[in-house]
Formats: structure tokens, sequence, C-alpha cells
């Protein structure tokens, strides 16, 4: 049995893919990203705020990730 993380509709102003000079270029990319992760990395003892996971940080890290460089995709 695994736990599961989703983030859904996470906008992120990026500069990706390869387009030609006519080719529409989108603004944003827009990220659904499913993470399955063993339940004993998640899962708390006792259900108390200083317990909970802040994902926060995790949103900060995949932006800041998405506007450090150009990445090559393929779709």
């Amino acid at each position: 049995m695994k736990a599961t993380i989703e983030l859904c509709d996470l906008e992120l102003d990026v500069d990706l893919g390869t387009y030609a000079n006519d080719d529409a270029v989108p603004d944003r990319h827009v990220l659904n990203l499913t993470l399955s992760i063993d339940p004993s990395l998640v899962l708390i003892a006792e259900d108390k705020m200083a317990r909970v996971f802040d994902y926060d940080p995790l949103l900060e890290r995949i932006t800041a990730l998405a506007g450090e460089r150009r990445y090559e995709t393929q779709e």
C-alpha cells in the first residue's frame, strides 16, 4: 500500500520546450503531479499541527526549479 499526494493545476511561469517562429508559445504551463510514497514517510501518529506536512516549501522549490533554466521537454 502506498500513500498518494496530488498537486493539481499548479500554474508555472516557465520557458519550456522548443518552438518555431510561427508557433504559439504558452505563457505558463500547468503541472499535475501524482506522487506515491511509502505511508510510513507521511502518516503521523497523532493529529496535531506540529506533525502536519507543510507543502509550501515543496511548491516553492518546484517553482524555483521551473524558473532556474530552460528545459527541453517531450510531450
